[in-house]
């Protein structure tokens, strides 16, 4: 993620100054991570060592139930399955999406090595707050069909959420909240559920971000007071945890994948309770970026979420380097082939290193060197290369 200061201000600055773009990115790692004009380094890329792996089967277009065995995901058919993708946002802030849900961008995405796209979505945009998005749904069902159709699997992720209902949240899809709130994100999870439950290409990802919140409160939920990162000041609202909210969609959708993510804005998975760990058909998500103030490094990465994936499934649901190198995710790549991890890279749109960005263009060219880099080490899995 974004150091927490720095992606706060970004999205706080560029909300202000024309909500109307989606050419906004929202920030902390993932979180909301703003965009600026393209600004690509002129430095050559780290050479970064890569061990190759054992071939790893990878979807093709046919549709294929995943299921969660020991530490591994595997297909219908009992092979390993490992999800390779990357986050196409901006419906977690805008109404109508960026316009690139088209079947041109998810075969795009396809010609990259990749068998899965991450959507990022708002719970107050879903509930069409103040009557602002009616369309909304429409919109995100548009998406998902598209991606379907080019046989992704799709990551349905709650990224923004808006439990206070304030008026400037039905224009901008509401804020990061510590938690998902009891009402309306879960109504929002059941809908989802209820609609795509037959759907064996949509994963449920309960909620991207968590943050600023003890292990307890992660487990159980509860009084949740905080600006959300984005209010002038705090609100109280009602949380739900985390294990009961899975538990509310596995009644509605049995088969899904549902993917967790830790404290820390997603990033530590360190103390992950005991109710978490038996629930079933169940990954969890960590979002390693490269702060400038140091944290998240390598030599964290083991106490952070290492030592779960030993023994539990683990997907970086989020990662990306703000400096427009290839040393970090080099390095961090290369920690996820080892542990057979999944992974999905922020963020698929042209833009800057502060995003950071994976493309340099719609077309599907990617950025040099960050997008390239981590293309050719899709590209490599994918086939086994």
């Amino acid at each position: 993620m974004l150091p927490v200061t720095s992606k706060r201000s970004s999205l706080r600055a560029t909300l202000t100054i024309a909500i109307a773009l989606a050419a906004v990115v929202a920030a902390f790692g993932g979180m909301a991570h703003a965009v600026s004009d393209l600004r690509v380094a002129a430095a050559r890329p780290t050479a970064v060592i890569v061990p190759t792996l054992a071939k790893v089967t990878t979807p093709r277009p046919s549709p294929q139930w995943l299921t969660v065995r020991g530490t591994k995901v595997v297909n219908s058919a009992g092979a390993p399955v490992t999800l390779l993708g990357a986050a196409d946002y901006s419906l977690e802030f805008t109404c109508s999406g960026n316009g690139h849900f088209e079947i041109a961008d998810f075969k795009a995405m396809r010609s990259w090595g990749m068998n899965t796209v991450r959507i990022t979505l708002s719970s107050a945009f879903w509930r069409n707050l103040n009557g602002s998005c009616p369309n909304y749904q429409a919109t995100v069902a548009n998406a998902i069909a598209n991606a379907d159709s080019t046989g992704l699997y799709v990551i349905l992720t709650l990224q923004w959420n808006a439990p206070f209902g304030l008026p400037e949240d039905a224009t901008i899809g509401g804020a990061q909240c510590p938690l998902p709130d009891t009402r309306y994100d879960v109504r929002f999870w059941q809908d989802i559920a209820s609609i795509y439950r037959n759907d064996p290409h949509a994963i449920f990802d309960l909620y991207s971000e968590p943050h600023d919140i003890t292990w307890s409160q992660w487990e159980i939920g509860g009084t949740i007071s905080s600006a959300c990162s984005r209010y002038s000041t705090k609100q109280t609202y009602q949380a739900i945890g985390m294990p009961a909210l899975a538990a509310k969609v596995r009644t509605v959708a049995p088969s899904n994948l549902i993917i967790l993510s830790g404290v820390g804005w997603g990033y530590d998975l360190s103390r992950l309770p005991q109710s978490a760990r038996v629930l079933t058909n169940v990954m969890f998500g960590a979002h390693p970026f490269n702060h400038a103030g140091g944290s998240q490094q390598p030599a964290d990465w083991q106490r952070a979420f290492g030592n779960v994936a030993a023994r539990l499934p683990v997907i970086a649901t989020e990662f990306g380097s703000y400096d427009c190198k290839t040393t970090y995710i080099g390095q961090v790549i290369e920690y996820f082939q080892r542990l057979r991890m999944s992974f999905v890279a922020w963020a698929w749109t042209p833009g800057s290193c502060a995003t950071p960005s994976l493309l340099a263009d719609w077309s599907g060219a990617p950025s040099v060197p960050y997008g390239a880099y981590i293309r050719a080490q899709m590209l490599a899995l994918a086939t086994g290369a």
